[in-house]
């Protein structure tokens, strides 16, 4: 049995292996196993002191371990000693080669590395990207792109190039509140008092209402819901209050409740909402036909 082994491991000894076939697939599996373990242990101590963007640096990680790994098993082959000794040889070549043929690719591993090291969004936050043009939350940061899931559950997937230059506003970045305009017009034949009045007990009575006032605020009475008039428009008074939640979703649930209890108190207390009117006028015209 020993000497079928050898005879085995014989195979290809010099010429294609370098230590022999048996000898060389042992070291290959050793090399990966070895790979493998020191992944584990990178990826618990990362989960465990680092809690943004993870599934990037993991990537890279993994990547770079497996790559060293592939590396060492192909230099027990000897066809591939000569080979990866001009590669090492003409790495400065390859690497100008590559960045020309690949600059957009090169550009948006660059990207994805920058987003994870200064992390200005991570996994879970809800971003408005140009201006609202894509809104959403973040599912997936690669070294390539980044993937938004929309509203409407459908997935945006952006290239990390393009998500790096882009104005970027982060409604989750808000220290566990968020501000919510609720801005109204009414006639201007209402009672401007009353219809503020009405719309600050409305708020306050909402069960998701964050009284966002400090304790020296809350010393000098300063109210907890402050409305103002911002506009006078062509047939309406513009009245705006900002209020307060712990998230975006909760906020737009609460401002839908809301216009629907100050739209029934205003209708209660003889508050009118503005709404076009068009006076039209009959003129009588004798009409002369001629012959």
């Amino acid at each position: 049995m020993l000497d079928l082994i050898l005879m085995i491991n014989q195979l290809g000894e010099g010429t294609l292996f370098r230590y022999g076939l048996i000898v060389t697939l042992c070291i290959m599996l050793i090399y990966l196993i070895i790979a493998w373990l020191i992944k584990r242990i990178i990826f618990k101590s990362i989960k465990r002191k680092v809690t943004v963007n993870t599934k990037v640096i993991l990537r890279l990680i993994k990547i770079t371990i497996y790559t060293i790994a592939i590396y060492g098993c192909l230099s027990l082959i000897t066809p591939f000693e000569a080979v990866l000794g001009k590669v090492w040889g003409s790495a400065g070549i390859i690497a100008v080669v590559v960045g020309f043929a690949a600059q957009e690719a090169m550009g948006n591993f660059v990207n994805g590395i920058l987003i994870t090291t200064f992390k200005p969004f991570k996994i879970g936050d809800l971003v408005k990207v140009d201006n609202g043009e894509y809104v959403g939350y973040i599912v997936d940061i690669s070294l390539r792109d980044t993937v938004i899931q929309t509203y409407e559950n459908t997935r945006v997937i952006i290239p990390n190039s393009t998500m790096n230059k882009a104005v970027l506003e982060n409604v989750s970045r808000n220290d566990d509140t968020k501000g919510n305009f609720l801005e109204l017009g009414i006639s201007y034949e209402s009672d401007v008092d009353k219809a503020m009045k009405i719309i600050q007990e409305e708020v306050q009575k909402h069960p998701h209402f964050q009284d966002p006032r400090t304790a020296e605020e809350k010393a000098k009475n300063v109210p907890p819901v402050i409305v103002r008039l911002v506009d006078f428009q062509d047939s309406s008074i513009i009245l705006r209050t900002t209020i307060y939640s712990i998230s975006n979703a909760q906020g737009f649930a609460m401002l839908c409740d809301l216009r629907l209890s100050i739209k029934k108190r205003f209708d209660k207390e003889g508050i009118d909402f503005p709404y076009p009117h068009r006076t039209i006028h009959f003129k009588n015209e004798s009409i002369e036909k001629k012959l």
